[in-house]
């Protein structure tokens, strides 16, 4: 009863009616804050997130670089064109093998090519010497036995024709390409920037000279492996092992020698030789990999999630401990007033322990009707 008459006389008193209205002002202006910070916080993840997805679109591929020691290597492909586009013959080619047996084919039969093929301006009778990878390469490490070296004994019919042409004497060029990737004969295996690369390399080397009239010349080479991600590789764009495309490239060197004044063992009608060895059994390889991926955007979003949450935890307060940092802006809670040292709240202290007391002694009296009621 005596609570329902204070909370009567308290509708007239205008002390009470103005920290009523402070109260739902703070307590407006309190709910506007926390629903602009909330919101604000969404929108900056949302353009996080945007963030994150342009940067998987834009991925800049990174590359790296490594070697390999390999135990053999495939015999490659051999395009032989003259210089001034006549006609060239292929003697006889020989195969030295690492137990230095040596196998002698005229005309090299088994593996020229009977077609010339075009290959462009003063190439446009080459011949292509191919092995189908039926022949390797051995390191001279592995007991096994493998090819050392191939011989090519060529013949230029009309040499006068052939150094009209130039300003050196008659010569011969070749292009080594691997058995699983030739642009020059097939150019719709062309599909990456390292593919259109590496043909270019190709068409460059067309100035390589392997072989001169009256010289023999050593033809050495390594292989290069570039591996690149395509554009449409989604294990790569997801963070999965990535489905590489593989391009292969070989580089060449060679020296020269002249031929002595009476070389043994040529097959009759010799213009000149060069031979083709492996120069090292240590492939480099170049691998591209993704900076970006899915799965590491996931992890980014995550972190500034958390981050995002502990801001809003720490201002407004969590399941666990629902008051954060901005209802002590708003609300002061008896514990503050009873709490502080200022001896300016001397008498907002005595208010609140009266005020406490008051509710104490209602509470009494309550139970004690109750008691009489019963």
């Amino acid at each position: 009863m005596g609570r329902k008459l204070l909370n009567f006389l308290n509708l007239f008193n205008p002390f009470e009616k103005k920290k009523e209205n402070e109260g739902i002002h703070h307590h407006r202006l309190f709910l506007g804050l926390k629903y602009f910070t909330f919101g604000a916080l969404i929108i900056l993840f949302i353009l996080y997130l945007g963030y994150l997805i342009y940067k998987i679109i834009t991925d800049i591929l990174v590359t790296s670089t490594g070697y390999v020691i390999v135990n053999e290597m495939d015999v490659p492909d051999i395009e032989i064109c003259a210089n001034s586009g006549n006609d060239l013959i292929i003697l006889r080619c020989d195969f030295k093998w690492n137990d230095q047996s040596i196998n002698r084919i005229d005309n090299c039969s088994d593996y020229i090519i009977t077609e010339t093929i075009n290959l462009g301006s003063h190439r446009n009778s080459c011949n292509t010497f191919k092995a189908n990878k039926t022949i390797k390469y051995i390191n001279p490490n592995n007991p096994s036995k493998g090819l050392s070296q191939i011989g090519f004994y060529f013949n230029i019919p009309n040499i006068s024709a052939e150094e009209a042409t130039n300003i050196g004497i008659a010569s011969l060029s070749i292009q080594l390409t691997s058995p699983d990737f030739n642009p020059l004969q097939h150019p719709e295996q062309v599909i990456s920037t390292m593919d259109r690369a590496v043909l270019s390399n190709l068409q460059l080397q067309w100035n390589f000279i392997a072989g001169m009239a009256k010289y023999a010349a050593v033809v050495k080479f390594r292989t290069i492996a570039y591996k690149t991600i395509l554009p449409t590789d989604v294990h790569a764009i997801v963070g999965l092992a990535p489905n590489y495309h593989v391009t292969p490239f070989i580089e060449s060197d060679a020296h020269y020698f002249p031929f002595n004044s009476n070389p043994a063992g040529l097959p009759n009608g010799t213009t000149g030789y060069f031979s083709i060895a492996a120069g090292n059994f240590i492939q480099e390889q170049t691998i591209e990999q993704r900076s970006f991926t899915v799965f590491s955007a996931l992890a980014s979003a995550g972190g500034i999630s958390g981050i995002l949450l502990g801001i809003y935890a720490f201002l407004f307060g969590k399941s666990l401990r629902p008051y954060g940092h901005i209802h002590s802006l708003f609300e002061k809670t008896p514990e503050n007033i009873i709490g502080s040292r200022s001896e300016n709240n001397f008498e907002k202290r005595l208010v609140v322990i009266e005020h406490y007391l008051h509710i104490e002694r209602e509470k009494d009296g309550d139970k004690s009707e109750d008691i009489k009621h019963y």
